[in-house]
């Protein structure tokens, strides 16, 4: 399984000013846009509200097919909205990926243990 975000804008670039109706008619496109996600392999745990970015909205979600990151983009470009979809991890484990690749820089590459394939063979 994997977490990943989908940031999606429902209003135009520069559109910041709704009267009510219109945020009511936004509510509707972001349950539409929930039920597409969970259509091609998305579980969305959280939806949030994105204040003082490109984005508007901001799906927190996960899936068992990495293809279905794809398939989110798509759809909302189908749907004429931008969007952009992310892998997520948690905190410790970006903290271990950034300590094990500065490992490998600092070794040149070289396998930690006793030696390497070419060695062994």
């Amino acid at each position: 399984m994997m977490q990943f975000i989908t940031l999606v804008q429902l209003r135009p670039a520069g559109a910041y000013t709704e009267t009510g109706s219109r945020v009511a008619a936004r509510a509707t496109q972001w349950r539409h846009l929930q039920h597409q996600i969970q259509l091609v392999g998305g579980r969305v745990n959280q939806i949030w509200n994105v204040l003082g970015n490109d984005y508007d909205l901001m799906f927190v979600c996960e899936a068992d097919d990495p293809k279905t990151l794809h398939r989110i983009d798509a759809i909302c470009k189908a749907e004429g909205y931008a969007s952009k979809t992310h892998p997520a991890i948690e905190a410790a484990e970006y903290a271990q990926l950034v300590e094990d690749t500065a490992d490998v820089l600092r070794t040149g590459g070289a396998r930690r243990g006793s030696g390497t394939e070419r060695d062994e063979a």
